[in-house]
């Protein structure tokens, strides 16, 4: 069998900066790290087991630490692995970007949005060793002129001038909306009086549902990337522990994105919608304009990596599917989905071809599509707009 992506680039399309740790790191805080929890104290240390079990480990956890020991050629040990990624990470930007160029990592679309306090993107750019694309986020957009503007006339047109202005940017792909967090992804037809009655709700509570004014702010980002033909990236499925998870499924989507005004409007599934991820590959196979990420759910659900792939080509069209990792916090996250994505991928092509689904020609094409290729052409303006700078 001659399908071979371990030396195909790969593009994560969906992720986050971060910094290096202000100490080294203990089995508990590294564990904390890593993780989509959100209460600090989750993994204790005096409960490890002779084998390297911490409480509340899981086969995420697990894999990065049996991959890193692998990396640094050290015991596959919890403590030992702490250890060497200690040593390793003194020089925290070559760190990073040896784990990148192990596991080929050319390219990420970044939401700088979070974390907070924001981290400057020439800094991270420091950091991976190469030029990153911005995703904007609109949720920070929002809570600044709420703060600033006393009506809602202003601050509507203050909002949507901003959106407008840096869409002009050609760095910045799209925009993205994290709305499952707070109101949920049912979003109903634009209301501007109804979202004008809930302004003053937000204006002294920034996190509050206010679900007309959130839905009212989702179809004027919507509008913009239609008007700048930018992409809208929206949160669905997972995420971590604040998530609203019954609004957070990508088929509550569907009634906005079948609008006619949004016919030509490209819509990016962050996560692919996970659990959900058949309902997310269901719409990219019947709307046009409309692709998911696996972000997320590779690499978090661990050894599930094989079977969520083959579960979202059961109808995502081939070249509706992106790479993305949604790490947040530390390079093991990137590094591990790239390495999951390869492996399970790489397998399910392989007997794709074995069954006589395909030849291995075009099995090869899927999985660079996957890593790399669609990104290309999706965002392809973006690329050529920054390269001819």
């Amino acid at each position: 069998m001659s399908i071979n992506l371990q030396q195909v680039p790969a593009v994560d399309v969906h992720c986050h900066p971060f910094v290096a740790p202000e100490k080294p790191h203990t089995v508990e805080s590294f564990l904390n790290t890593l993780s989509l929890s959100v209460i600090p104290d989750m993994f204790t240390k005096q409960d490890i087991s002779e084998n390297g079990i911490v409480p509340g480990m899981n086969m995420y956890l697990q894999l990065t630490i049996r991959r890193l020991a692998q990396f640094f050629q050290c015991e596959p040990h919890i403590e030992a692995v702490v250890e060497a990624r200690n040593q390793h990470a003194e020089d925290y930007a070559n760190y990073t970007q040896s784990l990148y160029q192990d596991a080929n990592i050319t390219g990420m679309i970044v939401d700088y949005g979070y974390p907070v306090p924001h981290i400057p993107k020439a800094d991270f750019e420091q950091t991976a060793g190469f030029h990153t694309f911005e995703i904007y986020r609109i949720e920070p957009v929002m809570e600044h002129y709420g703060a600033q503007c006393k009506t809602f006339t202003e601050f509507k047109q203050a909002y949507y001038d901003d959106l407008l202005q840096t869409l002009q940017r050609p760095d910045v792909v799209g925009l993205k909306s994290i709305i499952a967090y707070r109101s949920g992804l049912e979003v109903l037809p634009k209301d501007e009086d109804k979202a004008a009655d809930a302004y003053a709700t937000f204006r002294n509570d920034t996190r509050a549902a206010v679900k007309p004014l959130r839905d009212y702010c989702m179809h004027l980002a919507m509008e913009a990337c239609t008007e700048t033909d930018k992409v809208m990236h929206i949160h669905t499925g997972v995420g971590d522990g604040e998530v609203v998870l019954p609004k957070a499924s990508p088929s509550l989507l569907i009634d906005m994105l079948r609008t006619p005004k949004y016919s030509q409007t490209k819509v990016h599934f962050v996560h692919g919608g996970y659990p959900w991820m058949e309902e997310a590959a269901f719409i990219t196979s019947i709307l046009p304009n409309v692709y998911m990420d696996i972000s997320l759910q590779i690499p978090f659900a661990g050894h599930g990596a094989k079977r969520i792939l083959s579960t979202v080509f059961e109808f995502a069209p081939f070249d509706k599917v992106m790479f993305g990792s949604d790490c947040f916090s530390a390079p093991e996250m990137n590094w591990l989905a790239a390495k999951l994505v390869r492996q399970d991928l790489t397998e399910i092509l392989e007997t794709w071809v074995e069954r006589d689904y395909m030849d291995e020609n075009m099995a090869q094409e899927i999985g660079e599509m996957v890593l790399y290729r669609n990104f290309e052409r999706v965002y392809q303006d973006a690329i050529a707009a920054c390269s001819s700078k």
